[in-house]
């Protein structure tokens, strides 16, 4: 195994920067210590780091004497990382979740965080190797497929992408017994029978290749204050903002965010957002 530690050495100026400016721009703060620490580089090499990014930034951080430490300046911009609050949150939670690695991760100081665990779905590591090799070489697979609609059957599927929902992961796939491509969930495959070639050709996928545009919006019902919390927080324009999705994971989207309205036209008030309209992404692949 390699050794991460060791491996950040190798990095460059321009990454020790990024780094310098993360930390000044979430944690407000920053020593030499911490470059020589995460980065196993000498201190006269960090000196060197932090007297460049005053050259680039000279308006962004100040030593503090009191603190031994630089801290950020009132009128800090950042240059190198991202102001984007969910780089730093999807990096918290996955440090959080033992996904990011301590040593692969700028977060120095890290706030008490919980996330909700969810119930292990497996899949098995063969399988997935097979579906990717079968990807890589365009070739179809005959698998054992278990769904919940119908009897323990075996097909013939061409896979052609992954895709998840929020929850599971599926894989795209032309089915030869339906004759159309579907998505097939990764725990409920049993077993790869064997590659083979497909014996026809594979029609393009429409609704895997079209993007389209759905715009949510507050619920209706609510009252002005209501709403524009909701558009605030799902920073709405005038009452609307558009998620962009391939077609085919609509019915996952409606599903996932409770888009969907009742056969009788109600909205339920816990429905904090509806689906106004779809719109035709100009993105489509032809």
């Amino acid at each position: 195994m390699i050794d991460k530690i060791a491996r950040t050495g190798h990095w460059g100026q321009e990454r020790r920067l990024e780094f310098i400016d993360f930390r000044l721009l979430w944690e407000g703060r920053l020593n030499r210590a911490d470059i020589t620490t995460f980065f196993r580089i000498s201190v006269p090499q960090a000196s060197l780091d932090l007297a460049k990014y005053q050259e680039v930034a000279p308006n962004n951080m100040v030593y503090d004497r009191t603190l031994k430490t630089y801290i950020t300046t009132s009128d800090f911009k950042p240059v190198f990382a991202s102001f984007d609050s969910n780089h730093y949150l999807n990096e918290l939670l996955g440090r959080e979740n033992e996904i990011v690695d301590p040593c692969d991760s700028f977060i120095g100081w890290i706030p008490p965080v919980a996330s909700l665990p969810l119930p292990a779905r497996k899949v098995q590591p063969e399988i997935l190797i097979d579906l990717i090799r079968a990807m890589q070489r365009e070739q179809a697979l005959v698998v054992d497929y278990r769904s919940m609609t119908n009897e323990p059957t075996i097909r013939t599927l061409y896979p052609t992408a992954f895709a998840h929902d929020g929850h599971r992961w599926h894989v795209r796939a032309y089915c030869f017994k339906s004759m159309m491509f579907k998505d097939f969930v990764l725990g409920r495959f049993f077993n790869i029978i064997e590659f083979v070639s497909p014996q026809t050709s594979i029609p393009q996928d429409i609704d895997w290749d079209t993007f389209i545009d759905v715009v949510i919006g507050p619920n209706p019902n609510y009252n002005a204050n209501k709403k524009l919390s909701i558009e605030h927080d799902y920073q709405m324009i005038h009452g609307e903002a558009k998620i962009r999705i391939r077609k085919a994971q609509l019915y996952y989207l409606n599903r996932r965010l409770n888009l969907d309205v009742k056969n009788d036209g109600s909205i339920d008030d816990r429905q904090q957002i509806i689906m106004l309209r779809i719109e035709e992404s100009k993105t489509s692949l032809g």
